[in-house]
């Protein structure tokens, strides 16, 4: 966006609104201090927010604190997005290391959905999928993943469902032994690797585990003519994925809350 477009008040307003949840209750003068204005315009910020209802003066004094209001700011943004906020560079530097595409999916009924991938910076990729594309879960390595961390009834729903809704559209690629043989696998092994005879790539995925919950799983995609060492595949290439995915929830604040809660108990 051109400079000439952007309504520098509102970054003003915004920065207050910011500087406020970071310190607490303020002055003007902490304000003003704090994201390099004026104190009168800082006092104006002030008196704006307080007149839209996202700040209050406490009476007989100086003082000014943000109001429940400031949480509706927030309601269209969820763990998920900040998530993918967290993940977009580490998968960026995950794919410059090795090279293939890389996506993050996450579950959306019985589909698992790319919301990240690396597809259009990877020249190894043979499909460039984009966000929002999807797979059945029972056909993603990513999905087995998923499956493999939920509880046994959320598991055997989601498996139940996505079996009814394909034999009523095609010819299901798994029977229920191997399903649970693959969930099986995906929850001793960590990783989940899966080929299918018509697809030029293969795919290795990994769980994504948010304080101890599945909320999806990390994919990368690669050309199987050129990779015919399979060792690598477990002996390099998924504990790499597996590293990322750590590093992705490791620095989303659900995983500090839930290792604090942990250790109270």
């Amino acid at each position: 966006m051109a400079e000439r477009d952007e309504i520098k008040s509102l970054k003003k307003a915004l920065r207050a609104i910011t500087f406020m949840n970071q310190h607490g209750d303020v002055t003007a003068t902490q304000v003003a201090n704090g994201i390099g204005v004026p104190r009168a315009t800082s006092h104006r910020l002030l008196q704006t927010l307080a007149a839209a209802g996202y700040v209050d003066k406490l009476p007989n004094s100086d003082i000014y604190r943000l109001t429940s209001l400031v949480r509706q700011l927030a309601v269209g943004f969820r763990d998920e997005d900040l998530l993918i906020e967290i993940a977009r560079p580490l998968l960026a530097e995950a794919q410059q290391e090795l090279g293939w595409a890389i996506a993050l999916s996450t579950p959306r009924g019985t589909e698992m959905v790319v919301r990240l991938n690396t597809d259009h910076d990877s020249p190894l990729a043979l499909i460039r999928y984009g966000v929002g594309a999807s797979l059945p879960i029972l056909l993603s390595t990513c999905g087995y993943c998923y499956l493999a961390h939920c509880t046994p009834a959320e598991r055997e729903s989601i498996v139940n469902t996505t079996l009814q809704s394909d034999e009523r559209r095609a010819p299901i690629h798994f029977d229920r032994p191997q399903i649970q043989q693959l969930i099986d696998e995906a929850r001793v092994n960590g990783f989940c690797h899966l080929e299918f005879d018509h697809y030029r790539e293969g795919n290795l995925g990994v769980p994504l585990l948010l304080a101890g919950r599945p909320v999806g799983g990390i994919v990368m995609r690669y050309i199987k003519s050129t990779l015919r060492n399979k060792d690598k595949l477990r002996e390099v290439y998924a504990p790499r994925l597996q590293l990322l995915a750590r590093q992705i929830t490791e620095r989303h604040p659900a995983h500090a809350e839930g290792a604090a809660h942990q250790f109270r108990e």
